[in-house]
């Protein structure tokens, strides 16, 4: 009887053990207001991806960035990128950020100096 229970002691920790395994990647995916624009964020690589798909006269751009605790939808910008043209092209930004900061992923679309239909979500 002891024998039993040690044994189903074991594989009991066995298997939580191995459901704590390394944390899975983050990908995550945010649309400009207008649907006219996108970026992702891919964890597994640290790399910011900006798309404008579509043809309205504005390009995209992507950040990610460390958000402020009283304004989540700003905050301090680690990788920038832009997208300037609805080519059917992407534009791929690398980086390499820990692991351990909080991070979040904002699109807007712009055109010179103006900066319009922005939205973000939490990555981390």
């Amino acid at each position: 009887m002891k024998r039993k229970l040690i044994t189903v002691l074991g594989l009991v920790a066995a298997a939580i053990f191995a459901g704590a395994g390394t944390s899975q990647a983050a990908d995550v995916v945010v649309y400009t207001t207008t649907g006219g624009g996108r970026a992702g964020w891919t964890e597994n690589g640290d790399t910011l991806t900006v798309c404008d798909i579509s043809s309205d006269g504005y390009g995209v751009r992507g950040y990610v960035y460390t958000p402020y605790s009283d304004a989540p939808q700003n905050g301090t910008v680690l990788i920038k990128g832009n997208d300037p043209s609805n080519d059917g092209n992407c534009a791929a930004f690398p980086g390499d950020l820990s692991e351990s900061i909080h991070i979040s992923l904002k699109v807007c679309e712009y055109a010179g100096d103006v900066v319009t239909y922005c939205d973000y979500v939490k990555i981390r």
